[in-house]
This record gives C-alpha cells, sequence and structure tokens, in this order.
C-alpha cells in the first residue's frame, strides 16, 4: 500500500483500524492501543462489512487481560473515519479501504479469528499486542511501563515488593522475604523479569521461576511466584508478567509452569485462571502459618507448543 511517513499536525496521533468484519481484530488491536497509550492516541476501529455482533472469542481472550469488549460493537468504515486519522492500519479488507495522501497506511498480515478456538484467538491477540506495543514506540508514545530482565541492581525493589506481599498473609508461608543471595541462587537466571515505570525507573512488580527437581524428566516443569506492588493492583501487571514468563518459558522447552495458592487469595486464583493456568486440587493442610494449618490449591498451566511432540 502507499506510505505517507509523515504523522497530521495534531498533538495526539489518531490512528484507524480496520478489518472486515470489525468484529474481531480491529477491535482487538483497537483496545489493546487504547489500554497502552492511556490517552496519549487516539484510537477507532470500523469494517468494510461489519458483523452485527463482536466474536465471543475475542471477547473472551480479551478479558484475560481485564479488557471489556461487551459494550463495543461493530462499525461501518466512512471516509469521516479515515480522513481523521494520521495512521490507518488494514488486516485484510483489501481495497476496501480509500487511499488519502499524508495519511500512513500499514497492512497487518493476521489472521481472521472467526471461526477459530480460543488458543488459536489468543494466539492472534498475542502477535496484535506486540505489533500495537512496537507501534506506539514509533508514534513517539512508548509504553508507559515495560517488560525487562531482573538484574542485580533490582534487588532492593524486588524484595520489597516481595516483603510487602508477604505481609499480606496471603501470598505464601514464609514471612520474610530472602536474601537476594538466597533469591538469586534459587531463580532460573533466564525467567525472572520486572515491570518498569519507565518515567521513575520504579519497580511495579516481578515474576520468576525455579527448577522443581534436578531429575532429568522434570526438566520441562518449573514453579513460579508473582508479585505486584500493592500500589499498583489492577493495571494488568500481573498478566504482563504472566505472558512474558510464559513466553521466556516455552521458548526454552519448558512445558508446564506450577505453583500453589492459597484459597483465600482469590485475586491470585482468577489472575492465573485468565493466564490459562488449571486448578489441579487442593492440598488440605498442608502447613502451619501464623500458628494455623493453611490449605493450598495446586494449580499448572500446561504449554501448547512446548513438550508437544
Amino acid at each position: 500500500m502507499n506510505t505517507s511517513e509523515q504523522l497530521g499536525s495534531a498533538d495526539v496521533p489518531e490512528v484507524l483500524f480496520v478489518c472486515v468484519h470489525n468484529a474481531g481484530r480491529s477491535q482487538m488491536a483497537a483496545a489493546l492501543l487504547d489500554h497502552h497509550a492511556r490517552g496519549r492516541v487516539r484510537v477507532r476501529s470500523a469494517g468494510s462489512a461489519p458483523a452485527d455482533t463482536i466474536n465471543p472469542a475475542v471477547i473472551e481472550v480479551m478479558r484475560e487481560l481485564d479488557l471489556d469488549l461487551t459494550k463495543e460493537f461493530p462499525k461501518p468504515l466512512t471516509t469521516e473515519a479515515v480522513q481523521a486519522a494520521d495512521v490507518v492500519i488494514t488486516m485484510g479488507c483489501g481495497d476496501a479501504c480509500p487511499v488519502f495522501p499524508g495519511k500512513r497506511y500499514l497492512d497487518w498480515d493476521l489472521d481472521d479469528p472467526a471461526g477459530k478456538p480460543v488458543d488459536h484467538v489468543r494466539s492472534i491477540r498475542d502477535d496484535i499486542d506486540k505489533r500495537v506495543r512496537a507501534l506506539l514506540v514509533e508514534l513517539g508514545a512508548p509504553p508507559l511501563v515495560a517488560i525487562r530482565p531482573m538484574r542485580t541492581d533490582d534487588a532492593a525493589q524486588v524484595l520489597a515488593i516481595y516483603q510487602a506481599g508477604l505481609d499480606t498473609g496471603n501470598t505464601g508461608f514464609e514471612t520474610i522475604a530472602p536474601t537476594w543471595e538466597a533469591f538469586d541462587r534459587a531463580k532460573l537466571p533466564h525467567h525472572r523479569h520486572v515491570t518498569v515505570d519507565m518515567s521513575t525507573g520504579r519497580i511495579l512488580g516481578w515474576v520468576a521461576a525455579s527448577a522443581v527437581s534436578d531429575r532429568c524428566v522434570y526438566a520441562g516443569v518449573v514453579e513460579h511466584s508473582v508479585y505486584v506492588h500493592p500500589d499498583h493492583y489492577g493495571r494488568g501487571i500481573g498478566t504482563d508478567l504472566l505472558n512474558a514468563l510464559v513466553e521466556s518459558t516455552e521458548a526454552a522447552g519448558i512445558w508446564t509452569i506450577q505453583s500453589g495458592i492459597f484459597p483465600e487469595n482469590t485475586a491470585s486464583l482468577r489472575l492465573h485462571e485468565k493466564a490459562g493456568f488449571r486448578t489441579v486440587g487442593t492440598r488440605r493442610r498442608i502447613g502451619r502459618h501464623h500458628d494455623r494449618w493453611r490449605d493450598v490449591v495446586f494449580i499448572e498451566r500446561r504449554s501448547t507448543i512446548a513438550g508437544t511432540e
């Protein structure tokens, strides 16, 4: 498609996502960009032949990220919407989108989620999310938070967040966070990630994994922990960290991520369910914590990519 590299003169760029039915790809892209941009980009979506409703599987996988599409609806593509946009991104709608000078046109080659199972739709969503984050950087509005590998100089903040979680009484049997030396020995070096506020450098949360056994048969099984600073609950940070862990472990051929969660920690149970974890069972009165016996819900996520041969 013809491309112009210059954005419009508006202080806040406007992006229009266009697919055929505006029931799947363009709706996910618009919601993800709006979520990451936080008001720094105006976002619209439309369809060249809009459907009556949004794909239920799309609604389901977006709900996993705490993004609610139930109030959205497919909208028709108009010339006015294209004229108002600085960037127009098409997704399989061919030449239905009018071309105007001074606009930037991109075409994203993405599978159509129509009729696809939820696992396939989830992979389409994740592909779109990566493209949206890259687009924000190109627009001069990089994400306000970013995930990167955990470093040694993160130790104080990571352990402070760990301790804040333990102080709630519902995140683990420990009452005191370990030393950095003990933490560093226990956690696998390639599967520890932090979320960072890009404006302040503050760490908002972390995730890390440990081996469950030194037996070769369990080489593809790890146990994880994920902690978010209490001031930043409800921002999707835990979801993003779990996604980062899934990506790094699957790339390394790890097929199962497991953990134990106190049943009282309902927020963590919901978070993990949305991330594709299943409940294996409950271990009754497995250990004492603050002078009382505690149950632990055992959860796991089995990869659909690693360990499937």
